[in-house]
């Protein structure tokens, strides 16, 4: 079968499964899916894991944890409608849940390892696949860099138009929970609306962290849900109020955290989910490698840019690794009509091809 044509029915045939971060039956699929694939090559050793029920998959030449390259692919996605597990080819797209985030790469990557394999050689590599990068990566990317999976250089396949992502914005989701007390609606003096001081902090995040107008690199903060009264004629007892905060790698977490406290003076703030910032110097020599085998690719040099949500990549950043992300290109991530490039993700596998063979 020619490349192309392997590529398309591998994208299809991992889209097909719905594997949905919040469905572990599909979670547990596709990693089966993977499994077998990897486990019919020669020379490859695979390695299952597992934690707080995700599992995720290692794939390489030998079983040691440490490598000096490490391609990573999520290959857990959000919701779609039913037909959107109905993988399709059109125009020299393939639509479907997941093709653009990121199971094209997961296919392409898949196929390089094949090659590789059926070729003999045996590079300093690993593969991993993980089924939780949607829901923050923790217990994917986070538990294998936690149990030795080290790395020298790292790539997350993310849909990137075959430009490399070398810095990205930090996670952190905070929520406000204001106290209240309840009147009848009629009689908002015998209460406490704790709708107001919410609205009044509001007003002070957006002072400091302002909407903008298009893509900027900046610390943003999004109030994302608001929930609050149970009745038209009622003082709320409380309200929620959840905040999607992205932040550049120079702007210090605990410096916003105290922001967002004293914009909401009375109310209790709870931090939950923190992911760190993406930062990797575009002349470090590991990235380095990735330019010259893209650029003999695609005919020029790759252009470096920077993204605004986060990705696996981040852990190993964190740790002081090159990481970056690097994929195919395509549109709608996360939306009704997902689809990745076919052109693209030849290219992308031809990269990686170039890219393995200096491991």
């Amino acid at each position: 079968m020619a490349l192309r044509d392997e590529l398309v029915q591998l994208t299809k045939d991992l889209v097909a499964i719905p594997s949905v971060s919040e469905d572990a039956a599909g979670r547990t699929a596709v990693i089966d899916f993977i499994a077998q694939f990897c486990e019919q090559l020669p020379g490859v050793c695979v390695s299952r894991h597992e934690s707080g029920g995700f599992p995720s998959l290692v794939a390489a030449f030998d079983d040691q944890p440490a490598k000096a390259l490490v391609l990573n692919a999520h290959v857990d996605v959000v919701p779609g409608r039913p037909e959107q597990f109905q993988p399709f080819e059109q125009d020299g797209r393939i639509y479907g849940r997941g093709s653009q985030d990121m199971k094209g790469a997961a296919a392409a990557m898949l196929l390089v390892l094949k090659a590789v394999a059926e070729g003999g050689q045996r590079p300093n590599a690993a593969w991993q696949f993980v089924t939780d990068e949607e829901i923050g990566g923790d217990n994917g990317v986070g538990h294998l860099l936690r149990n030795g999976y080290t790395a020298d250089f790292f790539i997350a396949g993310e849909p990137t138009d075959l430009t490399i992502v070398n810095r990205a914005k930090g996670i952190l989701w905070v929520t406000v929970q204001q106290a209240g007390n309840p009147a009848h609606g009629s009689r908002p003096w015998d209460g406490s609306n704790p709708i107001i001081p919410v609205a009044q902090g509001v007003s002070r995040l957006l002072e400091r962290y302002p909407v903008p107008g298009s893509a900027v690199w900046r610390t943003t903060i999004t109030p994302a849900a608001l929930h609050s009264g149970d009745a038209h004629n009622r003082v709320p007892v409380d309200a929620s109020l959840k905040l999607d905060i992205r932040r550049v790698p120079d702007d210090d977490p605990d410096a916003i955290l105290q922001f967002v406290q004293a914009s909401f003076p009375d109310a209790t703030i709870e931090a939950g989910h923190c992911g760190s910032t993406l930062a990797t110097s575009p002349e470090h020599p590991e990235v380095l490698k990735l330019v010259d085998a893209a650029s003999a690719v695609l005919g020029q040099q790759p252009a470096f840019r920077d993204e605004h949500f986060g990705s696996d990549a981040r852990f190993y950043s964190e740790v002081g690794t090159a990481a970056v992300c690097f994929g195919p290109a395509g549109s709608g991530l996360h939306s009704h009509e997902e689809w990745v490039s076919v052109d693209s993700l030849e290219q992308f596998y031809q990269v990686l091809r170039r890219l393995v063979a200096q491991y």
